[in-house]
Parts: structure tokens; C-alpha cells; sequence
């Protein structure tokens, strides 16, 4: 079980490492050379500031979620080591999914951009 909880413990690390990465230390708007880059949030200053701020907000959030909360209590109550790789990878591929996805429908509903 040790890797299984090194896993966990280096995924949750990184989900908030990336962000407060991408809440505070993403580029200015003419170069964007640093950030979350989506069509959505690379529209305007406007939405790039605020799409990084919200991406940095979602990808803390879902990190804690699932590697804070949901994966540790899968830990707790299953002893398969296959089936908790299995749905360690399965969390990171919901969170990649899901935080692109939240981020591109957000963005487009709160600036309007079709």
C-alpha cells in the first residue's frame, strides 16, 4: 500500500501546486506565455485573468477532492492493489477531463462566448 499512499499524497501535492501556480504566477495578457490555456480564457485580459484564477481555484478544489477525500477513503475500505491503481488513474483522468471541461463551460457562460 506504501506506493499507492506515495501516489496519493504526490498527486494531492501537485493538483495544489498547480493551483496556486495557475492563481498566481501566470503571464500577462499580451504574451500569455504562462497560464491555463484555453480558447475561452485566452479571449481577453479579462477572461485571461480570470480564467486563470478560476482554473487555478477548480484544480485545488478537484485535487483535494479526489486525492484529498475520495481516494484515501477507497484506501481505508479496499486492500486490492489493482483495482486502487486502477481508480487512481481513473482520478486523474476526471481530473484532467474535468477540470478542462468545467473551466471551457464556465468560461463560456459567465463572458458569453460562443
Amino acid at each position: 500500500m506504501g506506493p499507492l499512499i506515495i501516489a496519493d499524497v504526490t498527486l494531492l501535492a501537485f493538483c495544489i501546486f498547480i493551483g496556486i501556480f495557475l492563481r498566481s504566477f501566470h503571464s500577462d495578457y499580451p504574451e500569455m506565455e504562462v497560464g491555463f490555456h484555453l480558447w475561452e480564457v485566452c479571449y481577453s485580459k479579462k477572461t485571461w485573468e480570470y480564467g486563470n484564477k478560476f482554473a487555478g481555484n477548480i484544480a485545488i478544489l478537484l485535487g483535494i477532492l479526489f486525492f484529498g477525500i475520495v481516494f484515501p477513503l477507497f484506501l481505508y475500505f479496499f486492500e486490492n492493489r489493482t483495482y486502487l491503481s486502477i481508480l487512481i488513474t481513473i482520478l486523474v483522468l476526471l481530473f484532467i477531463l474535468l477540470l478542462f471541461g468545467i473551466v471551457k463551460l464556465w468560461m463560456r457562460k459567465k463572458f458569453n462566448l460562443k
